[in-house]
């Protein structure tokens, strides 16, 4: 009993002693409870070992274990099973080992780590954390989840203060609309906004992003890509410098070297700045804008314009491009200026507007409007609509003119194959009598006339209705004198083969 007694006061010094340290430094761990303690003297250190619901404190954080060592020296902690921190009431850290510095206030916790704040839950096997300045780390994988997003990777760092985590290497993020992987990230739990660095994709059920620097909030779904930034939908890829996008309203913004590519068109969009509207399916180019369509497999028709539309089909609208200002065309057989364009693909016409011209060959055709149809990919024919004239050069200043109030005509590989013409006809043809020398001109008026063309030059001529013909001798008229009222020669405006 004597024995007891005597064990007892040692037991109550000591406390009292270790208490008395405490409070002088005011930043002692405090001890608040245990189901057993004993004071041990080591190596000149002063040992307390704490066992059962150990409870200790440091100014307003709490933790709590099954067992521990204190090291009155040092200011350290060892705490063993169950160990749990509390941080000002934010923060709640559990784990199965804990190595505590009450200097720096920086803790070691390894074992089954779990992480939780107002704004998310953190699971790893390992962390380090700096209680002090409210920030984590760990080095051999993590998880975190914060309301319907999950978030994997190998290196992790955490700012609580700034709501902020900063992943690196096989970082993963999962949300019920989307998964993301990247290289590096930075994210913010409380803004719900991902940064990333490196190589990133995001794939969902309608898109798939690819990106190696960017941003993206999950909570308005709108995002911001740069560095090889490109999305894929269904049918379509976007492809620009920066990228902006809005999932929730389908809506895609492109600036600088835009890349468009419509697999089902089978069209090639380029530009400066674009938009790409998900719900009305309606993609707008522009700034040094152009187009290519795949025509045969062998050859590609080229179209250039200030502005240029892609529209899908839907109930409402029919599957078209458009193009608007400064409209230029080449294909290897043929070429065409007009300030605006219609190209519908459900019956595959392409109508010009303002003032079009269209070369074909040799042959020069204009007129208010020119609609031509497309066939298997190829050009097939053509209507010229109101005040249609067509020229071809024969030699110096001479010319072959057809002109009249409407004309329809008809490709054979992209070469003139017939001409019919409806409606206050005229025509101005050199005869030949071989490839150096004229017989004469033939000056005919006739209301309905036919002309067939072999290897893109005229062939047979067939005078309908009332024809009124005069053939001149080859030097009776000059040149200038054969020309029909509106003819006009824009071989110096001829589109040339496309630089890109």
């Amino acid at each position: 009993m004597r024995k007891f007694s005597r064990k007892l006061v040692l037991f109550l010094q000591a406390l009292v002693c270790s208490f008395i340290s405490f409070a002088q430094t005011g930043d002692k761990v405090e001890i608040l409870g245990a189901k057993n303690f004993e004071f041990l003297k080591s190596a000149g250190r002063n040992v307390s070992k704490l066992i059962g619901d150990v409870q200790l404190k440091q100014k307003r954080t709490f933790m709590y274990c099954d067992s521990a060592l204190i090291f009155e020296t040092e200011n350290l902690v060892e705490a063993f099973e169950h160990v749990r921190i509390n941080h000002n009431d934010s923060v709640t850290i559990t784990g199965d080992y804990l190595l505590y510095d009450g200097n720096s206030k920086k803790a070691f916790i390894k074992g089954h780590v779990t992480l939780v704040d107002k704004n998310m839950t953190l699971t790893t096997e390992q962390l380090d954390y700096d209680l002090n300045n409210q920030f984590g780390y760990y080095a051999h994988g993590g998880t975190i989840l914060s309301k319907e997003n999950k978030l994997t990777s190998m290196v992790g760092y955490y700012f609580a203060r700034k709501n902020e985590f900063f992943f690196k290497s096989d970082v993963v993020l999962t949300n019920p609309e989307y998964n993301m992987t990247s290289d590096t990230l930075l994210y913010n739990t409380f803004t719900k906004t991902s940064y990333f660095f490196g190589p990133t994709t995001i794939i969902s059920k309608t898109d798939r992003i690819f990106c190696e620097n960017g941003w993206y909030n999950t909570q308005s779904d709108q995002s911001q890509f740069s560095k090889n930034a490109v999305i894929f939908t269904d049918r379509k890829m976007l492809k620009a410098d920066s990228l902006f996008y809005d999932r929730k309203n389908q809506l895609g913004k492109a600036f600088r070297r835009i890349h468009v590519y419509d697999s089902v068109q089978n069209v090639h969009l380029y530009g400066n700045t674009g938009i790409s509207n998900g719900k009305t399916k309606i993609t707008f180019v522009n700034g040094n804008s152009y187009a290519l369509k795949i025509m045969d497999g062998k050859d590609s028709l080229f179209l250039s314009a200030d502005t240029l539309l892609v529209a899908e089909k839907t109930k409402k609208q029919k599957q078209m491009m458009k193009a608007y200002r400064h409209v230029k065309i080449f294909k290897s057989d043929m070429q065409a200026l007009c300030d605006s364009l219609v190209y519908i693909t459900d019956d595959s016409t392409m109508r010009m507007y303002h003032s079009p011209i269209l070369w074909s060959g040799l042959n020069q055709m204009f007129s208010d409007t020119i609609c031509f149809f497309i066939n298997n990919n190829r050009l097939d024919s053509f209507d010229l609509l109101s005040d249609a004239m067509i020229i071809s050069k024969e030699r110096g200043n001479h010319f072959n003119q057809i002109k009249g109030r409407y004309m329809k005509g008809s490709l054979d590989s992209s070469q003139l194959r017939q001409i019919r013409v409806f409606g206050n006809g005229q025509s101005i043809f050199y005869a030949k009598e071989d490839s150096l020398h004229y017989t004469g001109v033939n000056v005919i008026d006739c209301s309905v006339m036919d002309f067939m063309f072999l290897k893109g030059q005229l062939d047979k001529a067939t005078f309908i209705t009332s024809p009124d013909a005069t053939l001149y001798p080859p030097n009776e008229k000059k040149p200038e004198e054969l020309r029909l009222k509106g003819f006009k020669w824009f071989e110096n405006r001829r589109p040339g083969k496309p630089k890109y």
